[in-house]
Formats: C-alpha cells, structure tokens, sequence
C-alpha cells in the first residue's frame, strides 16, 4: 500500500517594502525595493540548493522593477498576483477599483513572464471580492489565516483544509487543529524550530507557509518592533534549511501542483 506523504508549500509575499511606511517610520523607494530584491536572490539561492520548487506572489511594481530577475523565478517556481502595489488597502476601494487594480497588476506580470497567473494572495492577507477574482480568471487564493490575531485576523472558525468558495478555490496558511496556532512567518521566525515542526506534523494533507523575501535580509538595525525584526537575514535562512532538510521525505511544490491545476 502506497503511503501518501504530506505536502509542503513554501510561499513567497514578494513585494516593495514598505512596512516601516505602515509603523510611521521612513524609508526610501530605493531601500523598499534594494532589500526585498537581495531577499529574493538569498531564497532563491536556499530553493535551488534544495532542489525544490516554490510559489512566489509578487506585485506588479516589484515585477515592473526587476522584470529579469521576475523571468528567473518563473523559469522554475510558481508566480502568482500579490497585487498592483503593496501599499494597496481594498477595504477602502469600490468593487470598480479594486477590480482595476488587480486585473491591472495581473496583466503587467502576465507581459513580463508571458504566462497565465491563476493564483492570488493579497498583501496583509486582506480580504477580497471572490467575484473579482473569478471575474478576471484567477483560479485559486491563499490569502486565509484561519487563526484569531487581535487587530489582525479573526478568521478562528475558518475552514484549514483547502475548500472552494464562489468558484474560487481557497487554500488557507496552515494553522494547527483546535487551538489554531499559527504558523506563518513571525511564528515561524520567533518560536523555536520545534514549534513549527509540532504543527506541521497535526496537518495531515498539506502545509501552506508564507514567508516574505524582505525577512532573508538582516533588519535588526531598523527602528521596529524586535516581533518584525528578530530572526531575520541568515538567521531565518539558517533555520528554513534546517526545515526543509528534516522533511526532506515530504514533497515541497507549487500550489498549482498541489492543486493539479496547469
């Protein structure tokens, strides 16, 4: 009898950084975009010495920016649409903008790696139309923390397991059972690593984690909460290698693959 072995997702939010704007801090265009790109040659780098293939949500910005460096990643990895700019808030938007916005940001990557985007994850996990999304041919999302975060999400009764809602399918960031502990990347980052092998191994069909590429930079000097900044740069590579090499048996993909979707 043939055993099925769980499935990992690496997911990647690649974006401008501008999270420091989002805590009164400043930083520059340049430096949003400097970090993020080395962040992304640093995962890429960990991927490909792997030999293993991830999903990377990027936004259109960042994509207009380092149109080659978006090529490389689509030539082994999964792309998918992050957004127009990251700084994007759809809470505040009308259906008819926030529609614009992202079928806009969907063709501009779309040009750039002369391929079809079928999946969505929207910055901050936002919450967005389904009708949008299947309005302009997105197949699938992964914007769900089914957890409870005070001030951040409050999706505790969501579904874990991968589910379809307004013809979208919807394939959530992992969470363990009962008690909801996350596992996505400030977890991941500032528990100990047997943390998030405890809640990989309650999840028995899959494992979806999100990581950001700005987080394989070293930030500890930037005025931020020690929360955003700790364990980053080669510290969270260091830890992430050490993740993959103890599930090295499991099979770590692409969301599309997860989902048999080409």
């Amino acid at each position: 009898m043939e055993i099925k072995l769980k499935t990992i997702l690496l997911t990647f939010d690649v974006e401008e950084f501008d999270l420091p704007i989002e805590f009164g801090k400043d930083i520059s265009e340049d430096e949003q975009f400097e970090i993020s790109k080395n962040g992304v040659e640093e995962v890429l780098e960990l991927l490909n010495k792997n030999n293993i293939k991830a999903t990377f949500f990027v936004s259109a910005k960042f994509s207009e920016k380092y149109p080659e460096l978006i090529r490389e990643i689509s030539e082994d990895h999964e792309i998918g649409l992050h957004c127009l700019e990251h700084k994007d808030d759809y809470s505040k938007m009308g259906h008819d903008e926030a529609y614009e916005k992202i079928k806009t940001g969907k063709e501009i990557i779309e040009r750039i790696i002369d391929k079809k985007i079928i999946g969505f994850r929207s910055p901050r996990l936002q919450q967005i139309s389904y009708e949008i999304l299947n309005k302009i041919g997105i197949i699938y999302d992964s914007s769900l923390n089914p957890t409870y975060i005070p001030g951040r999400y409050n999706n505790f009764f969501s579904p874990r397991k991968v589910f379809s809602k307004n013809d979208i399918k919807i394939i959530p960031i992992s969470v363990s059972p009962i008690l909801r502990l996350p596992i996505f990347w400030l977890a991941f980052r500032n528990f100990p690593l047997f943390y998030s092998k405890y809640i990989t191994n309650r999840n028995k069909d899959f494992v979806c984690l999100v990581f950001h590429s700005w987080e394989f930079i070293n930030i500890e000097n930037m005025d931020l909460s020690r929360l955003i900044k700790r364990n980053t740069g080669k510290k969270l590579k260091k830890k992430l290698q050490k993740y993959i090499h103890y599930y090295k048996k499991e099979k770590f993909t692409t969301i599309s693959s997860y989902l048999m979707i080409s």
